[in-house]
């Protein structure tokens, strides 16, 4: 017989052929799996082999849909290789991945973006991409993560300033600034902070090395400070604070992970509040954030 996965009486069909082939043999392994051989015929005629391994080809062919897939991990169906040996924590979490899609654009996202659960999204994201260069994913995951616009490989890595341009770029796009610490590098080990900090000595004359104008104006995209940084990024801080709050239209808390534009806002309004709480944080400094319509008594948790 030819089965139809689509046919729900089919369906029902085979889900009892399954469980009289459990009883039938004496199936007593409790692994998650269940394995069927190829040219198992039941005692009725009914070829439970040869459609088991049908499916398991479809599912390799990418033939199915995500209800069907997930029938199958119901019958104890093993439809993967992959490392990843639950599939349906990993369809679970293709579907918050492709929400966020869906609400962004992009699968670009800060390193605090979570699941519901709390584990971190932006580490399951980057886990499929080591998955996929040490052994593979299925063809059903690797396409489903490609039609949200997964990148597998990344460009071609280029040299001298055009290299340390795009890692500012991307530090800018996951953090929402280009403040970086002079002590800080790429996860990679790409000194990005003395790269940055090099720009700046170029435009003030502070390096044997000049900076083109047109250079200038590619990090002034992306929110490159000259001078007065500490100044500078205080002023940003107090900006986006001010109008966050002003958004929101009632008083809200802000939590110590809350972002704002991809701006760490929690982080450094928790800062903030440890230096008003021991004395460190200046009249003007305290002056600045009242103005942008903070509240000590209300804002802080």
């Amino acid at each position: 017989m030819q089965f139809n996965i689509k046919d729900a009486k089919q369906r029902e069909k085979l889900l009892c052929e399954i469980v009289y082939y459990i009883m039938t043999i004496g199936y007593k392994d409790m692994r998650k799996f269940l394995h069927i051989p190829a040219d198992y015929v039941t005692e009725g005629g009914f070829e439970l082999g040869r459609i088991w391994a049908e499916l398991q080809d479809l599912y390799n062919q990418n033939q199915l849909t995500e209800e069907e897939i997930r029938f199958l991990l119901k019958i104890r169906m093993q439809l993967t290789d992959s490392p990843q040996k639950d599939l349906g924590i990993w369809l679970d979490r293709a579907d918050e991945v492709e929400k966020y899609f869906k609400a962004h654009g992009t699968l670009s996202m800060p390193n605090t973006t979570l699941f519901r659960d709390g584990a971190s999204m932006f580490q399951w994201v980057h886990q499929q991409k080591k998955v996929q260069k040490q052994c593979g994913l299925s063809k059903y995951q690797k396409e489903r993560l490609e039609s949200m616009g997964i990148q597998w490989i990344k460009p071609k890595k280029v040299t001298g300033w055009e290299e340390g341009y795009q890692y500012a770029k991307q530090f800018f796009e996951e953090n929402g600034h280009l403040f970086v610490p002079n002590k800080y590098s790429a996860p990679d080990g790409f000194a990005l902070g003395k790269w940055i900090q090099e720009q700046r000595n170029r435009y003030l004359g502070l390096s044997r090395w000049e900076i083109s104008d047109e250079k200038i104006d590619m990090l002034e995209d992306i929110g490159m400070f000259w001078e007065d940084i500490q100044n500078a990024e205080w002023d940003w801080f107090v900006g986006l604070l001010r109008e966050c709050i002003r958004k929101t239209k009632k008083p809200f808390t802000i939590h110590r992970n809350y972002r704002y534009k991809n701006y760490p806002l929690g982080e450094k309004v928790g800062n903030a509040i440890e230096q008003y709480g021991n004395g460190r944080l200046t009249k003007e400094q305290e002056k600045d954030i009242r103005k942008a319509g903070f509240q000590f008594n209300i804002h802080i948790r």
